[in-house]
Order: C-alpha cells, then structure tokens, then sequence
C-alpha cells in the first residue's frame, strides 16, 4: 500500500508539473481515500485544494479542504500552510477584515513560522485595503500584460539545443539590457548549459535564462519545428534546458488548428475548433501565470506544430474567430474536448472527480452517426499485465477484469482486475491510459472474457468530455453554424 501511495503520488506530481491539473486533482483525490496514505495525505489534500483556488478558481472547495488540514493536522506545518492559504483567499475575495484575523491568528499560532514576513506584511494590507477602483485598475493592467503574448513549452529537458532563424537572431537577457550577442543566418546558435552559465557557440554568459529573438519578423528553427515569435531557453534545477516559444496568441492558433483536426473538415467545425484551443489557451494564461510556461505543445496540452503546420484554411478559422472565446462569469473556461463521444459525453466528474458545471453530460448523436464511432478490441492478460508493470502496479498473473462502476453515460469509472496476488482496482481512463488509448479508444466499451484476455466492444474515442472533434464535423456538414456546434457541448458558457 504504502508503495502505491508512493506511486500516485510521483503520478499526481508529473501530471501537475505538466499541467494537467484536472488529472492531478484525480490522483490527489485517491491518495486521500486510501486508508494507510500516512504523510501524503496531507500533501494530497493541500495540493488538492491549491488546484482547486488556483487553477479552478473554486476558492469554496478550496476553503473546505483547507480546513480539512487544520482541524487534522492540528499544530503541524500544514496546518500553518493551510491557515495562511485561507487568508490569502480571503484577502483575494476581498473579505479584508476576516483575512486581517486569519493573518493575526497565523502570527500567534506560528510565531516562527516560514511566511511570517508576508503574514505581517499582508495583515497590514487587509487593514488597509485598496479601493474598488484601484482593484479594477490592478486587474485590468495585469490582464493585458497577460494576453500579449502566449508561453508555450516547445523543448523540454535537452542537454543541448540548436537554433537558427529565417534572420539574424538576437540573443538578450530576459531582463532587458543590450543585445549580447548576434548570431546571423545560416549561422545556428549552439547553446549549452555547463559550469553553471549557459554559453552560446562557445561565448559564456553568466546566467540561466536566454531570449532569442529573430530580426526582421523572422522565425525560429528549434527540435526541426519552425515558430514565431521568441524562444526563451531555461535551464532547469536539474542543469536541463527548456525552450519556450513566445508566441502572440493568434500566430499560436494557427499551428494548433491543423493539428488538432483535419484541415479539409467543413469550415464550421474548424472555427469551433479554433474557438475551443483558443479558450483552452486563454484559461492556461490565466492560470499559469506564475509558472515558466502556460502550456505545451503536446496532446497533453493541445497538439502546436509552429508555423509549418499552418494551412489556409484552418487560418482562415483562426482569423474569422478572432479573439472570441467560451466564458463563464466572465472568464475563459477549461474547454476540453475529445475525438469522438459515441453518442454521449461525459460528467467531468466522473472522469477526474470534479464537477464542472459547463462539462456536464449531453446526448450527442451525432457523434454516433460518424464514421468509425463502433470499435473492437482485444488484450491478453499478459498485455494487461505488462502495461500494469511498466507503469509501477505490482499485480501476479491477472485471471479476470471487470466493470466495477459506470457512470451514467455508460463509461467505466472503476475496473476490477482479478490476479494471483489479489485484486487492483483502476479508473477507467487511467486503465485506458496505461495500456494504449489507440487500442482502448474511449471507456465506453463492454468487456468481455475469454481464455486468454479481454474483448472489448466500445464506442467513441477520448475522454468523453467537452466538444466531440466528429461531433462537430456532424453537425457542421449538417448546416449547424460554429457558434450553434459549441453551446450543444458546452452548455451554460457565453461566447464572447
């Protein structure tokens, strides 16, 4: 048990580095309800409630846990951490004088505690607030400083990169100054991190951040994909080096849409595709303000090809959706989407334990008229069991698999494996997951045993949740405009 938890928790940790934090909070959640979590239940329960204040904005849920933490961890770090959490909160929805007591308790509790410093500096703060007006202000400069431009992860853990541009690049400090150094076409700039500086064809450069900037409207070249914008490398606490491409948001679209549905799909598809990757997008920029980067450029984001994948048809979406979005109470939402439904989509909460009110379940026959929608599959107990391995699940020789819960849409929650050394229980779209999504396409499926395996009959592909990418080709090709296509999946949200 205790070297599951262990297991989870190293899972939850790389789905919330990586951004993933519906899945995050999944995991989070699994760790709480096993009986013998010990430490990690703590560090599950504050890390749930950080996703649920920072990235959800749902500062209840978050309130609650956080009070989980205080009541059972009485007298320990968490507790400091929660309390001082919660008045953060409180500070942020503008109960001043309830923050101003939670901040005055932090001190008395925890005299010596790490975040005295701020305590003092922020119960000072609650005791005088700004205005209205200066809230709206602060708001409104940190939104257009935020939606300039797009931070996407191009590169991640190279010991070495390359780069060279359509133009001379120009190599700075992020945090301004002259240029350093100019590498002009065809000329690529070779850059390395050792002896702690990062150096450049050789030249060292006493720092650990570097911006690349291509002269004259150029592009950059990095990992053989082309992009606009800048490209700023990072060297991580491992001596690693990141690259991420800073990109207007837009420009970033435009290497989106084609890799996320076929170019020669009808045009109406392709502007709700352009719609629901540009929201996704907004949402991360908001949340991820603090972080290095606001999302990837792989499926665990949304696909970015640069701008090589660019066609004209799936720009022509990008241009005529322009700066439209999905809200909800005025904010962007958490557009997720997938393949194809089979003919229902899926409660977020039965896929990542937590409920969404836009992400809810909608009968979808369209999906279920499209090609391909019905599929069959087969895996041997031993594939089951090599795929359980390989991903840290110690299980003997595996004897039978069934459906231990469904949601009401029919997808598997909970699949029961029977094995020589017991029974281990999985979410259906981490069983998904691990064994290989392009074999089990959704967990709509029925399972059926035999001898040597599981046959599984299924309909759909993805996660079920959101915008079906067949769904919307459907309705598209059956005269549904983009904006009509969009409020069928995600119900309750404006378009703005």
């Amino acid at each position: 048990m205790a070297d599951d938890t262990a297991r989870k928790m190293r899972e939850a940790e790389a789905h919330f580095n990586r951004g993933e934090y519906l899945e995050a909070l999944n995991d989070y959640q699994e760790i709480v309800e096993q009986p013998k979590a010990g430490e990690h239940r703590p560090k599950a329960l504050m890390m749930s409630a950080t996703i649920y204040s920072t990235f959800l904005k749902d500062h209840e849920a978050a309130l609650a846990l956080y009070g989980q933490v205080r009541t059972k961890y009485p007298g320990s770090v968490y507790e400091a951490d929660a309390l001082f959490e919660t008045a953060m909160i409180q500070y942020e929805k503008a109960r001043y004088g309830e923050a101003s007591r939670l901040f005055d308790l932090y001190l008395k509790k925890f005299p010596s505690g790490s975040r005295r410093d701020v305590a003092y500096f922020m119960r000072d703060a609650s005791d005088h607030p700004p205005s209205e007006r200066e809230r709206r202000e602060r708001e409104q400069v940190t939104r257009r400083k935020r939606t300039e431009s797009i931070r996407v992860l191009v590169l991640e853990g190279a010991t070495e990169t390359r780069v060279s541009s359509s133009s001379s690049l120009e190599i700075r400090n992020p945090n301004g100054g002259a240029v350093l150094q100019t590498i002009n076409t065809p000329q690529e700039a070779r850059v390395r991190f050792k002896g702690g500086v990062l150096s450049v064809n050789g030249k060292a450069w006493p720092v650990t951040e570097l911006v690349l900037s291509p002269t004259r409207g150029g592009t950059v070249r990095v990992n053989g994909a082309t992009y606009r914008g800048n490209l700023k490398l990072i060297v991580t606490g491992h001596g690693r080096i990141n690259a991420v491409n800073q990109v207007d948001i837009e420009d970033y679209l435009y290497g989106v849409v084609p890799k996320e549905m076929p170019p020669n799909w009808p045009e109406e598809a392709l502007k709700a595709q352009a719609v629901v990757s540009r929201t996704f997008a907004r949402y991360q920029m908001d949340t991820n303000g603090a972080r290095e980067y606001d999302i990837n450029s792989t499926t665990a984001s949304q696909v970015y090809g640069g701008s090589a994948a660019g066609t004209d048809r799936t720009s022509r979406a990008v241009d005529a959706t322009r700066g439209i979005i999905l809200t909800f109470n005025g904010k962007p939402a958490l557009t997720y989407f997938h393949a194809n439904s089979g003919g229902m989509t899926e409660d977020a909460r039965h896929v990542w334990r937590v409920a969404i009110p836009y992400l809810q379940s909608v009968s979808d026959g369209y999906s279920a008229q499209a090609p391909g929608a019905a599929w069959t599959s087969f895996l041997s107990f031993d594939q089951i069991r090599d795929a359980m391995s390989r991903n840290g699940l110690k299980v003997g020789k595996i004897s039978d698999l069934e459906t231990a819960s469904q949601s009401p849409s029919g997808r598997a929650i909970r699949l029961k494996i029977t094995h020589s050394a017991g029974t281990t229980v999985l979410g259906g779209n981490q069983f998904r997951t691990i064994t290989d999504p392009a074999v089990i396409k959704s967990t709509l499926f029925k399972a059926e045993r035999n001898s040597q395996g599981i046959r599984f009959e299924g309909r759909g592909s993805g996660h079920g949740v959101g915008l079906s990418q067949w769904g919307a080709r459907m309705m598209a090709e059956g005269g549904s405009p983009y904006r009509e296509i969009l409020l069928h999946y995600y119900r309750g949200l404006s378009l703005e």
